[in-house]
């Protein structure tokens, strides 16, 4: 293979100017976060670490965190916009919302929203609440849609949140898109006729020139697919099919076939791990490709063009998506910080002229012919530390845990807990790590960078969508 292949963190994303990976972080970008000499940044990192390790995960017990009338429904504007267009726009999905939550359904807006500056403790705090396990008799609910950009209401705030509620972010360019997703979702809970197939659809690439994929292609999605050792297929404990289309059949054509439903029907999930693309950020296809998926067909190193990614714009007309979610594994899969979250050396770094969120998923999701329920992907970089240990042993606990909770209809906010789980726990080692060092102990800069890479990897998914809903797929055959 072209790529050297090296102990530090591999990212999963090709850069359109080069045709060639993104650069991940060194060594340097950790002394540049610690600061050898600098307590103040340990701290910060300690500061941190400690933030995620005293969160509680979930609803407080006593509460069904399937029953929106028990746990809640609400929805986030900034204080900073008028959110009756879009409350307009939402309203088939915020109305049968009402209905199912009754009293325990929310809008904040104006002075209750979103203020400039505002992080999750913050803000819950206002409503009588903290960063801690959700109690829903306080007044916040645990099911909380983030709606608008990102520039408005940060990724940051969201991921925090996140800690302690099951949240997700309804962003589209036009209010058309939002009316098409609420409406979508509403005839899909609504109408017992479209429910999907009990099939998860795999696309993963693997290039022979590419370490990165072949990763993720024989530790995660192969496992994952036909099982190893004592672990049997994802799909067999559920009743679910798997069609695997990995290296040779992760063609952009093929992909598009599993959208329309040829032959097959329309799975439950579809699940793709490949590079994402990365544009620079004054790049005029960074708003409609960031984070489109570099399928099979790409040939090589030092080239790559419209053809070897699929983009909003090769989402087909004719799809077959509704009632659908789509869990991507790539880097912007899911959008795009302002600055890279990842690289601390000198002045942050502009990888966009502002935060937003992916095209393509927006594009799935407010599909005319009825669009996927939601998205679940990474904001900024994705890396191979989501399913290697340190010593790059496959971890997929998560992503079965993740695509098993979906596969029984548990609700997307509460399903994809485990990430979190994940966060917090990373945050521990790397809170001891850090008191490990500094009482003198050996601790290597590749051990710290690799940690800090995980934890912040673990934070960076996000669902896109509303956090409530959840698969209704056919019976399984008999």
């Amino acid at each position: 293979m072209d790529e050297e292949e090296s102990n530090t963190p591999i990212p999963f994303g090709i850069s359109a100017a080069t045709g060639r990976p993104i650069e991940g972080v060194s060594e340097k970008d950790l002394n540049a976060l610690l600061g050898k000499d600098d307590q103040a940044s340990a701290s910060l990192v300690k500061a941190l670490a400690y933030k995620v390790t005293e969160a509680n995960f979930g609803v407080l017990s006593g509460f069904d965190a399937d029953k929106l009338d028990e746990v809640g429904w609400g929805l986030i504007f900034s204080a900073e916009v008028d959110p009756a267009p879009l409350l307009e726009a939402l309203s088939p999905l915020v109305e049968r919302r009402r209905a199912e939550a009754g009293d325990r359904f929310k809008i904040f807006q104006g002075a209750d929203g979103y203020r400039v500056g505002d992080t999750a403790n913050k803000w819950l705090m206002r409503r009588g609440a903290s960063l801690n396990i959700i109690d829903p008799d306080l007044g916040v609910p645990y099911y909380l849609v983030v709606v608008g950009d990102p520039s408005q209401i940060p990724f940051s705030f969201q991921y925090s949140l996140d800690i302690v509620a099951g949240v997700g972010r309804i962003d589209f360019p036009t209010t058309a898109e939002y009316r098409q997703y609420a409406e979508s979702v509403v005839a899909h809970e609504s109408d017992l006729a479209l429910a999907t197939m009990r099939e998860i659809a795999m696309f993963a690439t693997c290039h022979d020139f590419d370490r990165a994929t072949q990763l993720f292609t024989n530790q995660v999605a192969k496992p994952l697919a036909f099982g190893e050792g004592p672990k049997k297929s994802i799909g067999d404990k559920f009743g679910f099919k798997v069609n695997a289309l990995f290296e040779d059949a992760a063609t952009k054509e093929n992909l598009m076939g599993v959208l329309r439903g040829a032959e097959r029907g329309t799975p439950s999930i579809l699940f793709t791990g490949s590079h994402g693309m990365a544009f620079a950020a004054d790049d005029a296809r960074l708003a409609n490709n960031q984070g489109a998926l570099v399928c099979n067909d790409w040939p090589g190193y030092g080239s790559i063009g419209e053809s070897h990614w699929f983009a909003a714009s090769d989402v087909p007309a004719d799809a077959s998506i509704h009632g659908m979610i789509h869990f991507f594994f790539a880097c912007y899969g899911a959008g795009t910080p302002e600055f890279d979250n990842f690289n601390r050396m000198g002045q942050p770094q502009r990888v966009a002229p502002h935060a937003m969120t992916a095209r393509l998923p927006q594009a799935l999701m407010a599909h005319p012919g009825g669009g996927t329920l939601a998205s679940l992907g990474h904001i900024d970089k994705a890396w191979a530390s989501s399913f290697q240990s340190q010593r790059g042993k496959a971890q997929t606990q998560g992503f079965r845990d993740v695509v098993g909770q979906l596969m029984i209809g548990t609700r997307v906010g509460q399903a994809t807990d485990q990430f979190n789980t994940q966060w917090g726990t990373l945050s521990t080692e790397l809170l001891e790590l850090l008191d490990e060092r500094s009482a003198g102990g050996e601790v290597s800069d590749a051990a710290l960078l690799s940690l800090w890479i995980a934890r912040d990897d673990a934070r960076n998914y996000v669902i896109l969508g509303d956090p409530a809903v959840k698969l209704r797929a056919q019976a399984a055959a008999a």
